[in-house]
């Protein structure tokens, strides 16, 4: 059932009672009676896939009015064709195991069984991830730690979520094959020409696809582990007091934990250039925190082995389709970043770990 704002003739998905129940439940107060629903321009932060919105419900309790900030969030379509869909991967987290992290998540209020939309609390960040500092990549770390410590080789465990990822297993045909067709679409349009157009980039790609097999396989020996599969500060809150909510469990899956720390290293590069904390100092700290938790050591050459092939499937599995859709604009103006940030690493992790074609 859908209904319309106080303000506004945008039609949102959920109705009153919906919203009114779930704020019930929160407060554990039956009495609580939703006056206004206002909505709220939001700021900043984007959601990786659909819609997003801020509203602030009012209500009141037991004859005292208050409000609280909402995020109504319209996931759309799957990662991947023939995947689970986003939304109800992401109401899965919040609904079935966010007691069980070891770090905030914003609160579920409701949400569509089929994860067409959900509606969440808002966090109020003290600052933006551009300007997250040494201590708060570090703190980042260590919940990172906590969580994959916490679900530490419960690969059949978390079978009992069907809706989680398993790119590297059961999802691992979709990843590949939407990869292979995204370089299709490349080598027949020509676009984008800074990819289609230079002989090199396009062979790193093929054997990418190719040896796929070889990619992965070194990572399915890793230790499984239930990975947020974005995790970054574009999808972290520092609140005021330095802790952090961590949110957008979109891509919410079973693998190694490596794969989550690659990504907070390299798609924060991505966004900020230099970071206010050296890479390996990121990852000595996590895998000494591990090898503390959960016993799991791996000598310096071990650990490269399985850092190169973390970046490889980090960029077959998300980064291939990717660029594959980007204006040639924008990669043109980004060109010399694309090359130091992944083009060039993934080419000597390449070089170092996969046979010639």
């Amino acid at each position: 059932m859908s209904s319309r704002l106080d303000d506004d003739t945008w039609t949102w998905p959920c109705s009153r009672a919906e919203i009114t129940a779930g704020l019930r439940r929160m407060y554990a107060d039956k009495s609580l009676t939703l006056s206004r629903v206002q909505r709220l321009p939001m700021a900043g932060r984007r959601p990786s896939i659909g819609r997003i919105q801020g509203l602030t419900a009012h209500f009141d309790r037991s004859g005292k009015p208050g409000s609280l900030s909402l995020v109504l969030k319209e996931p759309r379509g799957t990662t991947r064709a023939g995947l689970a869909g986003v939304g109800r991967r992401e109401v899965g987290v919040y609904a079935a195991l966010a007691p069980l992290l070891p770090f905030p998540t914003p609160a579920l209020i409701a949400a569509s069984v089929g994860g067409d939309w959900l509606l969440m609390t808002a966090e109020s960040e003290s600052r933006p991830p551009e300007s997250w500092t040494d201590e708060d990549f570090v703190r980042a770390v260590d919940n990172l730690v906590a969580l994959h410590d916490r679900f530490w080789n419960l690969e059949e465990d978390l079978e009992a979520f069907t809706w989680l990822a398993r790119p590297l297993q059961a999802d691992f045909s979709v990843h590949v094959a939407a990869a292979a067709q995204a370089i299709g679409r490349m080598v027949e349009s020509g676009r984008p020409e800074t990819l289609a157009g230079s002989p090199w980039r396009m062979r790193l790609l093929a054997q990418l696809t190719t040896q796929a097999d070889r990619v992965a396989q070194p990572l399915l020996q890793a230790p499984p582990t239930l990975m947020h599969g974005d995790y970054w500060p574009g999808n972290i809150v520092i609140l005021a007091d330095g802790h952090q909510v961590v949110y957008d469990w979109q891509m919410a899956g079973v693998g190694p934990g490596v794969i989550d720390l690659l990504t907070l290293v390299m798609k924060s590069r991505w966004a900020f250039g230099e970071l206010p904390i050296q890479a390996a100092e990121l990852v000595t700290r996590y895998r000494r925190g591990l090898q503390e938790r959960t016993g799991a050591l791996w000598s310096d050459e071990e650990w490269a082995r399985l850092w190169d092939h973390a970046l490889m499937w980090q960029f077959l599995e998300e980064w291939i389709d990717i660029l594959a859709a980007s204006p040639d604009a924008v990669l043109r103006a980004r060109a010399e970043e694309l090359d130091v940030s992944w083009l060039q690493p993934v080419a000597q992790a390449v070089a170092r770990r996969l046979p010639a074609a």
